[in-house]
């Protein structure tokens, strides 16, 4: 994931939010490319894998790109959500932000392989692809002392930024979809650009006749308007690197992200320079060939008869959790989220497919919304908030929608709920 983030020095005085970690001493580790920060001794038995994965990322990508900064990465490992994670971004230097705990996996839309390996891969790619300068971007570093960060005081940085780090100035879907493809090389196919969550977006589209965005819609809308949010950056992005790749070659696709003497700053001056087309007719034809692609896909299914089922008549609900449906009650249990509305805990009737509000879930995740259980007898579902830090856990009845938080910062898993004693 590429952020507009601090430099790890700047991003370690924010520790103040967490009390515990600010009345520690701040460690650090050092090899030849890397500077590795961390607050916690309880953090010290993974550094060494840390440090080794960073190392053979950045040696990979090195010879890949020829790719040799003026600087040490630095790197922040820190622990501060119950779900991992890792963030990116070159300016003003060079930084990556790891989250210590588990990944989430929910639908399968991040396969991947050891986590730490799979995120020093992919945030590596995005140092590349923002800090890999030709002769020209590093003679304006030199005049301005550095890598220029743009700020909204003074909007004339903009273009001095630029002058410096030219290829910060690049849609989203670019940075996620070349760092997407190359974890799963790396990887030997292990990765979202062959996962099946990315393949069952695109056939359903195709299947239901939805509108694939072109590269200036997907900033413009669909970013923003589609329940998947910023999600639609990494889905388009990875699937129109694809297209590329197998289009013109892995070498050729390489060619035009790399920075060189050769190359124009500008990533879609690059690109026709590069495939001798304009990135949105290509766009275009990429789209073309999803639509034909994923007909073929369809029509094979079609040919097997598949299981029977009953559609409950509902609208769009957009990211849902884990389900639950009480029979005696005749509702279906979920969170849902979708642009417009605050997330929720809904009850679905079965049979109208009326939707009764029962609480907000207050910082809900991008897929799942919350973690959900469900305790039938008592009638109570027990649902996660502040999902994207540290959850709390919270307990609405079903029957009164009243709610009560009974565990701040859980630490936990996914919920479940033990029939024989009760317990969650």
């Amino acid at each position: 994931m590429r952020k507009n983030l601090l430099p790890a020095a700047l991003i370690l005085s924010a520790l103040a939010v967490r009390s515990s970690a600010v009345s520690q001493q701040i460690y650090s580790l050092e090899t030849k490319n890397l500077r590795l920060i961390y607050y916690s001794k309880a953090h010290e038995f993974v550094v060494p894998h840390l440090a080794r994965c960073f190392e053979n990322a950045f040696g990979f990508h090195s010879r890949l790109f020829d790719f040799h900064p003026n600087e040490k990465v630095n790197v922040l490992l820190q622990d501060f959500g119950d779900y991992g994670g890792g963030g990116a971004a070159a300016v003003p230097s060079d930084y990556i932000s790891i989250g210590i705990a588990p990944m989430r996996y929910v639908y399968e839309t991040a396969p991947a392989n050891e986590r730490m390996n799979w995120l020093m891969n992919h945030e590596m790619v995005h140092i590349v692809a923002l800090d890999k300068a030709s002769t020209a971007d590093r003679t304006w570093q030199k005049i301005f002392m550095g890598k220029v960060l743009a700020t909204r005081e003074h909007p004339l940085s903009m273009f001095y930024s630029y002058l410096t780090t030219p290829r910060e100035y690049t849609p989203r879907w670019y940075h996620e979809g070349i760092a997407t493809f190359l974890e799963t090389w790396m990887a030997g196919g292990l990765g979202r650009a062959l996962g099946s969550y990315d393949e069952m977006v695109f056939r359903t589209m195709v299947r239901d006749s939805s509108y694939i965005y072109d590269a200036v819609g997907l900033e413009s809308e669909g970013k923003t308007t589609d329940f998947q949010g910023g999600a639609n950056s990494y889905l388009y992005g990875t699937r129109f690197m694809s297209h590329i790749a197998n289009t013109f070659s892995p070498e050729r696709l390489l060619q035009w992200i790399s920075r060189t003497d050769e190359s124009s700053p500008y990533y879609s001056q690059q690109f026709s320079k590069t495939f001798g087309v304009s990135l949105d007719d290509e766009w275009s034809n990429w789209v073309a060939w999803e639509r034909t692609f994923q007909r073929a896909n369809l029509d094979s299914i079609r040919q097997y008869p598949v299981t029977p089922f009953r559609n409950i008549p509902v609208r769009t609900l957009g990211s849902v959790s884990r389900s639950f449906y009480d029979p005696a009650r005749g509702k279906i249990y979920c969170a849902i989220s979708y642009p417009g509305q605050v997330a929720h805990i809904a009850a679905i009737d079965v049979a109208t497919g009326a939707i009764e509000r029962l609480c907000d879930v207050k910082g809900a995740a991008l897929y799942y919304v919350s973690s959900l259980t469900y305790d039938p007898s008592a009638g109570k579902l027990y649902y996660s908030t502040d999902n994207n830090k540290w959850r709390d856990l919270n307990v609405v009845d079903v029957k009164t929608g009243e709610t009560a938080m009974l565990q701040q910062d859980v630490r936990a898993g996914d919920f479940a709920f033990n029939q024989a004693d009760r317990s969650i």
